[in-house]
């Protein structure tokens, strides 16, 4: 398994924002997204690369069997336990278990992508790059259970990853 790869380190980057984080498992809950897939998404963007259909497809039949038969029915489970006080132990082993999991499916989407990244320098240090225009493109070809919810959800998963992304570009850097 990979260890600490720039994926990695900027989803962890990301998800310490609060209401991003929030916004994430939101589109995961009503919009069926995967919060792996959006995590990359917003990576890629901010590196200068846009997906085509194409990749995505190849990326989500590479990481479909972990995410299905791994990821779901652990998080189903652990979400399931949530209000039995006595499993509140297991839950945070479950809980554990499946952030391994999620690091494993981003290790395989970390191997496929990184070929498609030149460097691994912030977007506005890239001539030329309308961070905006990479978001909006990566993001519209994410699957997801329910387009409308998705809909809603997307330009606020945009500005707000707009407005820390400084701080995430400071932090990958320092």
């Amino acid at each position: 398994m990979l260890q600490e790869h720039f994926l990695w380190q900027f989803s962890l980057q990301v998800y310490r924002h609060p209401k991003l984080q929030a916004l994430l498992l939101e589109a995961q809950d009503k919009a069926g997204a995967d919060v792996n897939f959006i995590l990359a998404a917003l990576w890629l963007s901010d590196q200068g690369v846009m997906l085509t259909q194409a990749q995505v497809a190849a990326l989500r039949h590479a990481t479909q069997e972990l995410a299905e038969q791994g990821i779901a029915p652990v998080r189903s489970l652990r979400k399931a336990w949530r209000h039995i006080k006595a499993l509140q132990e297991s839950r945070r082993t479950l809980q554990e278990l499946e952030l391994a999991l999620e690091k494993q499916l981003q290790d395989k989407l970390y191997q496929a992508l990184a070929p498609l990244v030149v460097n691994t320098i912030s977007c506005d240090q890239v001539t030329g790059i309308d961070l905006v225009k990479h978001l909006r493109w990566n993001l519209s070809l994410l699957v997801v259970s329910d387009e409308s919810a998705w809909g809603a959800l997307v330009p606020k998963i945009e500005a707000e990853y707009l407005a820390i992304t400084g701080q995430i570009q400071s932090a990958m850097l320092g």
